[in-house]
């Protein structure tokens, strides 16, 4: 899916979940949605900075934190204590993720099913929800 249709999209999930869809939101999500690797609200906010947006930290910390709530970014700690972001496709997918350039690429999720019946025959557990990530090296790194 080309990034202006993902970005078109989650513009019409915000729309339905009565979201205000301003210049500022839509910049933001336009400069995330480009990026394919985690960021912090302060790496987001340096690189709008560059490009003289005028948006204020606050504002990318908030839009964010929506873009979370509606399934359109995936957050992760990081060790220095601060939250890095993903841009995400709001379908249910996973990560995987180059430990040399940081970048990320969507992995369908196809499997979970048998893991899920393995779960509950096995341990007699019930999955709820799951997150899976790959971590390696891409093509560009090998």
């Amino acid at each position: 899916m080309s990034a202006k249709r993902v970005v078109a999209d989650v513009r019409e999930l915000l729309a339905a979940r009565a979201y205000r869809i301003t210049k500022q939101r839509l910049t933001i999500i336009e400069e995330f949605a480009a990026l394919g690797r985690f960021a912090t609200a302060k790496d987001l906010h340096k690189r709008l900075a560059r490009k003289r947006s005028g948006i204020g930290l606050a504002t990318v910390y908030r839009t964010l934190e929506t873009l979370q709530e509606v399934g359109a970014a995936s957050a992760h700690a990081q060790p220095h204590g601060e939250t890095a972001y993903l841009f995400c496709q709001t379908e249910h997918h996973h990560h995987a993720v180059c430990t040399k350039c940081g970048k990320v690429d969507d992995v369908p999720c196809r499997s979970v099913g048998r893991f899920a019946r393995a779960l509950d025959a096995d341990l007699r557990f019930t999955m709820t929800q799951h997150r899976l990530e790959f971590f390696g090296v891409c093509a560009r790194c090998s």
